[in-house]
């Protein structure tokens, strides 16, 4: 018989679940923007990507203590495996493994990036507003960062219209669909790997306790050599 408590803790893991994945992408814009404002020669412009990575630092730290306040409410088991490693964001592909967008990328297409990136993280969070619940504290500060977005949306657009009075509004959608279709193989790729850690820890758990077990059995009287002279010991001997 299922216990009464794992409806509320499933839809708590789902809650936790996107948390998760969204600190992680807050977590890696603000290393893009602190990157972007190193490598840049402007120093008005090095000040907006400044206090942008702030402001994405800041969120990051959000979501860590809102997902620190629900880990509270499901098995430790579960809550341990939504810990926050840093180098995740490469394997997770939030930052690429080629190096910082900044580094390979035009000025141009790196500011299209922040542009519908922003945008879409508004979207984003419209969604996640209706999982926390909009009248619940959490759902006030999805608020706030979600102003915060959009005022990063709206300093990118700025930018545009000053250095780039050219650039046509179909070239913002092509930017934008790109952006869509990464995010969707990233979300492809983590839910993959979740059903193949799913499918294949039972074997890894398998091995170790097979390798384990002959270890048992093993001999390893010949290894040992305390009070031994090390110089008397034949040179095909394992030491």
């Amino acid at each position: 018989m299922l216990k009464k408590s794992q409806p509320n803790e499933r839809k708590e893991i789902d809650a936790i679940n996107v948390l998760y994945e969204t600190a992680h992408a807050e977590y890696g814009s603000a290393l893009e923007m602190l990157a972007a404002c190193k490598k840049s020669a402007n120093a008005s412009i090095a000040y907006g990507y400044f206090y942008h990575s702030k402001d994405e630092y800041t969120h990051t730290s959000k979501f860590f203590k809102m997902l620190s306040h629900r880990g509270k409410k499901v098995r430790t088991k579960i809550a341990k495996s939504f810990r926050f490693r840093p180098y995740s964001v490469l394997s997770k592909g939030y930052i690429s493994k080629h190096g910082f967008l900044i580094d390979y990328l035009k000025t141009k297409d790196f500011i299209a990036f922040v542009y519908t990136n922003e945008l879409l993280a508004k979207s984003s969070f419209d969604k996640i507003l209706k999982l926390v619940g909009p009248s619940t504290e959490d759902g006030q500060i999805i608020k706030n960062i979600m102003d915060d977005e959009l005022r990063h949306h709206g300093m990118a657009k700025k930018h545009f219209l000053k250095y780039y009075p050219r650039l046509q509004p179909w070239q913002l959608r092509v930017y934008k669909i790109r952006e869509i279709l990464k995010n969707k193989s990233r979300k492809f790729h983590s839910q993959n790997m979740r059903f193949l850690e799913i499918i294949f820890r039972p074997i890894y758990n398998l091995l170790s306790y097979m390798i384990g077990t002959i270890f048992v059995f093993l001999d390893v009287s010949k290894f040992r050599r305390e009070g031994k002279n090390l110089m008397a010991i034949s040179t095909d001997s394992v030491i």
